[in-house]
């Protein structure tokens, strides 16, 4: 009960800044959990973490509760994934969102990023994750309680696609990079296209302002990219790599959401650690705009001073 207050209280306006979607996951999405209580535990999980980050000194506590709540989710959801239906399609969808947010809200292993599978970009598979869930029962998902979050999310993408996306030199270098060093056309065609997908996203976040930039603007780039780059990315292939490292850049505008702060820098620095020296001169433009500067850097320029 304590968690489900602190949830309803202060946890679902943390989802977003939209006053109407802030309305769903305070009134609705609950709902929706009285009825599918995996939904339920997935609410109590990442109550427990928002916890977790506003009392420290009960951090243990807060995340075993997480991890309790959020194991048991998944129990109770594996049962119905491989059944969508009309009646369970918005539950579902919602549980992969709230799994997605729980993903990136989980505590993370500083000296581990990158090193052990792909633990550190679980949230992008789960975030892909929901369109698919959505592709499935698209009509029963658009038309339930859940209605205005789509609703919003069609209008934001549409403002994306007609952004322009000229004079943006940074992404002009990237692509001047890819093409001296990438000689498979086929590798190289996926990654141009990540990149021009990538330049709708920083129009649009220099459009509206990291101040009133929406989930959707940030994370719409994961949905859009092909499935053939983020192959490439979990090989861990170092165009790939540096591509992600720009999206670092983008996903820095969500840190007004507690549950993304710090995520861009953990990131940036798991890619810094798997790249050669060549392949980490192409991260100084992302490493300049998050001001992260390496841990081996730093330390250089203290002994020097």
């Amino acid at each position: 009960m304590a968690l489900l207050h602190h949830y309803s209280t202060s946890t679902c306006y943390t989802i977003s800044m939209h006053p109407m979607l802030q309305m769903v996951w305070r009134i609705r999405v609950p709902q929706v959990g009285f009825s599918f209580h995996f939904v339920l535990r997935a609410i109590l999980a990442l109550a427990a973490l928002h916890l977790a980050h506003l009392k420290p000194e009960n951090r243990a506590h807060y995340v075993a509760e997480a991890e309790f709540h959020h194991n048991m989710a998944l129990q109770m959801a594996s049962a119905v994934l491989s059944n969508i239906t009309e009646e369970n399609a918005p539950a579902i969808y919602l549980f992969s969102t709230l799994t997605s947010i729980i993903s990136c809200a989980k505590p993370r292993l500083p000296d581990d990023c990158w090193m052990i599978g792909d633990r550190d970009i679980e949230w992008l598979t789960l975030f892909r994750g929901t369109w698919f869930i959505i592709e499935s029962a698209e009509n029963a998902i658009k038309t339930s309680v859940l209605s205005p979050i789509f609703i919003n999310g069609i209008r934001r993408r549409r403002a994306r696609e007609a952004k322009s996306t000229t004079n943006m030199s940074f992404l002009d270098d990237l692509r001047r990079l890819l093409k001296e060093t990438v000689m498979d056309a086929k590798e190289l065609a996926c990654y141009l296209d990540a990149v021009d997908e990538m330049s709708k996203s920083f129009a649009t976040i220099a459009d509206v302002g990291p101040d009133n930039c929406q989930t959707a603007d940030v994370f719409v780039w994961i949905l859009e990219t092909s499935e053939d780059y983020l192959r490439l990315l979990r090989e861990r292939k170092p165009e790939a790599l540096v591509i992600f490292s720009y999206f670092c850049v983008i996903t820095k505008a969500l840190e007004w959401a507690w549950w993304m702060q710090g995520l861009s820098t953990h990131l940036i620095e798991g890619i810094y650690r798997q790249l050669s020296e060549e392949h980490r001169c192409w991260l100084q433009w992302p490493m300049e705009q998050l001001g992260w500067i390496p841990r081996d850097l730093t330390f250089n320029h203290v002994q020097l001073g």
